[in-house]
């Protein structure tokens, strides 16, 4: 099938020779199928040539005066507008040496003088296609450069928008949760209980918001960490009595679990102790009313473990690293997995790993989701939280 009928426009064919028997004899054969051709007699003209409308395939001929095919080949190749162009050699020459030679310079194809027309025709057809793929591939993936283009444009205006909002939202939560506590000292004992109550979810919504900041500071490197000696013993006494309130209104207990001696760490206090909030309000949010939530800290000889673990329905071993992943709350959802735990354990993971230490999930042994942070241990003397 002739290229006229297979597209719109005749494929256009460039015929390099200086032979002017040679570009005839190519000129014909092309010509009689609808080709389009055109044809120069040596490189600097077929370079010119093709520069000014670049051809679909260029038969070179390889030894000719001054440049050579090769070189034309080359120069071909490695120009922007013409390096998808089909380039066959057409040569006398025989052996490996040339051929591996021409493929070198970028050659797609070969055909051996004399040239034969059914074998040379059908060559002519195969690149064709090859061609008019490889433009498909180009356009396609030009077309996925300006999609992610603009999807990263997007993603950048979300995140500005995103920061804008939890900026300004920080502000006046911070202020309802101060009054609140107000309340609490001041107020009827009668509402004591619905301000609690209110001042943990209030206390709830800042952690998030202040999640959202960090995991987009500590992700770019921003955040920076103001280590101290701690022992983390005390820590997380402090946390989990902070934490019984909004554990009672849910009917969840509290256990702690703790050996004798020091367990001191050197880390950021504020940064290490919303870690805890996040692990310990995801604890008594996935526990059942009645269900108990433990804590505890022990040392091993890789450093200070502290984990968490409630009697929920626990997470699935092949989704364990994905709840620690940004926004896959959906994704697992639809897998079935209860993982309501917003950019909380995000905010861990990072968290931990920029103090040098290591977050991950399994099973609790009486059922249920435990989560166990790894963090280097200090000898040096330790401050109580």
């Amino acid at each position: 099938m002739s290229s006229s009928t297979t597209d719109r426009n005749p494929a256009n064919v460039l015929v390099v020779d200086d032979d002017p028997r040679n570009r005839r004899l190519l000129e014909g054969y092309l010509s009689s199928e609808g080709y389009q051709v055109r044809s120069a007699c040596d490189g600097p003209e077929a370079l010119a040539i093709a520069h000014q409308e670049v051809p679909d395939i260029v038969l070179l001929d390889v030894m000719m005066p001054g440049m050579t095919g090769h070189e034309v080949c080359r120069d071909l190749k490695n120009r922007p507008d013409t390096r998808l162009t089909q380039v066959v050699l057409v040569t006398a020459l025989e052996g490996t040496p040339h051929r591996v030679e021409g493929l070198d310079c970028g050659a797609d194809d070969f055909v051996s003088k004399p040239v034969r027309r059914e074998e040379f025709m059908a060559k002519i057809r195969s690149l064709l296609r090859a061609r008019h793929l490889l433009l498909e591939l180009e356009e396609a993936r030009s077309r996925l450069a300006e999609r992610n283009a603009k999807l990263e444009e997007l993603e950048a205006l979300k995140e500005t928008l995103v920061q804008t909002l939890v900026h300004d939202l920080k502000n006046p939560l911070a202020v309802l949760v101060g009054n609140l506590d107000l309340l609490v000292r001041e107020g009827d004992e009668r509402v004591a209980h619905r301000v609690q109550r209110c001042k943990a979810g209030a206390s709830r919504m800042h952690r998030m918001i202040l999640d959202l900041l960090d995991v987009a500071g500590l992700e770019e490197g921003r955040v920076a960490l103001k280590p101290e000696a701690l022992e983390t013993v005390a820590l997380v006494q402090t946390a989990m009595a902070e934490a019984e309130v909004s554990a009672s209104h849910r009917g969840v207990n509290f256990r702690f679990e703790a050996p004798n001696g020091k367990c001191p760490v050197t880390a950021d206090v504020s940064v290490l102790r919303r870690v805890l909030d996040n692990l310990l309000a995801n604890a008594v949010e996935h526990s059942p009313s009645g269900g108990t939530v433990t804590a505890s800290v022990s040392r091993r000889e890789e450093g200070i473990e502290i984990s968490v673990a409630d009697e929920g329905t626990g997470i699935p071993e092949e989704h364990r690293e994905r709840i620690f992943e940004k926004y896959a709350r959906l994704e697992l959802q639809k897998a079935g997995v209860s993982a309501n735990r917003g950019l909380g354990l995000t905010f861990c993971r990072l968290a931990v790993e920029a103090h040098g230490g290591t977050i991950w999930a399994e099973d609790a042994p009486g059922g249920g989701a435990l989560f166990r942070v790894l963090l280097p241990a200090t000898e040096a003397p330790a401050l109580t939280a």
